[in-house]
């Protein structure tokens, strides 16, 4: 479980970000041997354009992310523990900017197996669809709209107290499953108020995933998930609202292909219509390619799209690995939305960050440069 899904987690793998350096301590404890890890990174940003607010200055300074994680590991059984923190000149993230908090807490059964099954409870992340990623965030330095970009629903970003297992049938093939619970107020773009609440059997999920199929560097997943979606905003009083009080589906199928110096990859993603309130069916596309032109250096493109949310991200990025647990990231981003966007079934005010409202055409393209420097340790 460490190498497969922690180091996943604290890694961005399509950009060239570096693996993490383990820290590794032995001690007795009730002369029984515990193995004790730590490792993590710190990422120092700045970014430029009209992404950022007029208040702000349209930049930013600070650190988007940074990680400590811990774990403990004796036989098969690991306890992971980790702690994170942003900090930017940046009025959007008050009042939680410079908080530190607890990101993931939880214990893995069957830790180090390369087949079989492994089981894992606490806080962590569902790691969901081809791209999935934990706290530190997407793949590229602004996020995708499948990690919650321009009001999207962060499908690849989902975290929580869960309980999920894995069957490996070999170290290239499994199948990942659990349950997980959310707050009374889940969902519906933050303008939900939920009145049965959700229990643990509303919301589940199952996901194959392939590595090397075939010994040719190509990888997939098809996965579907039932998640509970309480009232869109009916108890707040807002207009021609609707109460859900029920499961909706979430299904996502995605392929990819890796080689030496290159990973291309597409994914779809479909959510039903009231979890994200619009008045269709949502669909979103991923589609993301990298290459290594040569060592330490990577090249890559992103582009992801929400067909009925009207919006398209552009991520175009390039990461130099300098030093060996330092690199520098710089990459340009413009989101744009088309002229249908707002269209939302209850009449509510779009998601945060689309400048929408509804109906009424979106508000200007926006875009940015930013540049990551980070270190990992």
């Amino acid at each position: 479980m460490r190498s497969s899904a922690i180091r996943f987690i604290t890694t961005a793998s399509l950009c060239g970000a570096t693996s993490l350096a383990l820290a590794d301590t032995t001690v007795s404890v009730n002369d029984v041997p515990i193995s004790l890890d730590f490792s993590g990174f710190i990422r120092a940003d700045y970014g430029n354009g009209d992404r950022y607010a007029v208040a702000d200055g349209e930049d930013r300074l600070g650190f988007t992310k940074s990680l400590l994680l811990l774990s403990a590991k004796t036989e098969d059984i690991e306890a992971i523990l980790d702690f994170g923190a942003t900090a930017l000149t940046d009025s959007s993230l008050a009042p939680n900017n410079g908080n530190v908090g607890v990101k993931d807490a939880f214990i893995v059964i069957g830790a180090g197996k390369t087949t079989g099954f492994t089981f894992s409870a606490g806080a962590q992340p569902l790691l969901f669809g081809l791209k999935p990623n934990g706290y530190p965030g997407d793949s590229s330095l602004q996020p995708n709209i499948d990690y919650g970009s321009d009001g999207g629903f962060a499908v690849s970003q989902q975290a929580g107290p869960s309980l999920i297992g894995v069957y490996k049938f070999t170290p290239d093939v499994s199948l990942r499953f659990g349950a997980f619970d959310l707050v009374e107020n889940n969902a519906l773009n933050g303008f939900t108020t939920a009145t049965n609440g959700s229990k643990l059997k509303d919301n589940l999920f199952i996901l194959a995933r392939g590595a090397n199929l075939g010994g040719t560097g190509v990888y997939a997943t098809a996965g579907a998930e039932r998640i509970y979606v309480g009232a869109a905003g009916a108890l707040l009083g807002l207009p021609g609202s609707q109460v859900v009080d029920a499961s909706k589906n979430i299904f996502s199928a995605g392929i990819g292909w890796t080689q030496s110096i290159f990973d291309v990859s597409v994914e779809y993603i479909h959510l039903d219509a009231a979890i994200v309130d619009t008045q269709s069916d949502e669909h979103y596309i991923r589609a993301c390619a990298s290459v290594k032109p040569a060592p330490g250096w990577t090249a890559y493109v992103d582009y992801s799209n929400g067909h009925e949310l009207g919006a398209s991200t552009y991520r175009i990025g390039g990461n130099w690995q300098f030093r060996r647990h330092l690199g520098l990231t710089v990459e340009y981003s413009k989101d744009t939305f088309k002229s249908d966007n707002g269209l939302y079934a209850g009449g509510v005010n779009p998601p945060f960050g689309t400048g929408a409202t509804y109906g009424v055409p979106a508000g200007p393209n926006i875009e940015s440069v930013d540049a990551r420097l980070t270190f990992t340790f």
